[in-house]
Order: C-alpha cells, then structure tokens, then sequence
C-alpha cells in the first residue's frame, strides 16, 4: 500500500480527494491510494469520492476505543469519539460544496411536452400511465 501526494490538486484525482479530506500528511495516513482508486471508480465522481472517503474515516474513528492511562503524575488519553465527528462533519461540508458546484439538472421528456396526438406511441412517454406504481414481486 502507498501514499502519494504531490501537493497539487489539480495534477490527479488521488490528489484532489486527498486535498478535499486533507489527507495530506505522509506521517498521519487516513488512506492509502489504492483505496482512493476504489472510491473514485466505485463513486466515478472526485466529491462523491471524498465523501465516502470521510465517512469511512469517520466509521474507522468510530470503531477505536477511547482510553485513559495515568502513572504517578502523568496521564494520557485520546478520545476518538471527536475526530469521528469531526469527519461526519466534513463529509457533511463536502455534500453542500458539491451541491454548490454541481446543481441538480432539470431533465424534461420532450415527447411530455408535445400535444397527446402529436406523441410517439410505441413507448410510454408521458408522466403518468397505468399501473405505473404496480410492483410485482
């Protein structure tokens, strides 16, 4: 397993998810390229990517369980519970910048606009047809 970062986002898609999640720093590896590979071919999409790639950092955090030592005068804790949230929280962020920068397409049938006799009838063309909602199992 590897992990490269250039640090030009615009260079790859691995970089530009890394530089969304800033999972930038070799010493503090959230994850490795070839599972930014899979997330980009599963999700086909740089932000669908980065997203998923949060929330399994997120899931990973979640899993760790906190722990508290102390000997004498020195204690030591780490509490993952914080950077679990922190990740929802950017998988959050990520999803309304995505929707910023890639509003959803209004797609129309253009056999649904035209006058009823004018429509092609050898495929269901309108909005609304009968047993539309019927579901055979």
């Amino acid at each position: 397993m590897a992990f490269t970062y250039t640090g030009d986002p615009a260079g790859s898609n691995r970089d530009k998810v890394r530089f969304l999640i800033q999972d930038t720093d070799s010493t503090d590896i959230h994850l490795q390229d070839e599972e930014i590979a899979y997330l980009l071919s599963t999700w086909g999409n740089v932000y669908d990517a980065a997203i998923a790639g949060a929330e399994i950092i997120a899931g990973a955090y979640a899993h760790k369980t906190n722990y508290s030592r102390s000997i004498g005068d020195l204690s030591i804790s780490e509490s993952y519970a914080t950077s679990a949230g922190e990740f929802r929280a950017l998988a959050a962020s990520l999803r309304l910048q995505k929707a910023d920068l890639f509003p959803p397409a209004v797609k129309v049938n253009a056999q649904a606009l035209k006058n009823t006799a004018d429509r092609t009838q050898s495929t269901y063309t309108t909005d609304f047809r009968t047993g539309l909602h019927d579901y055979t199992v």
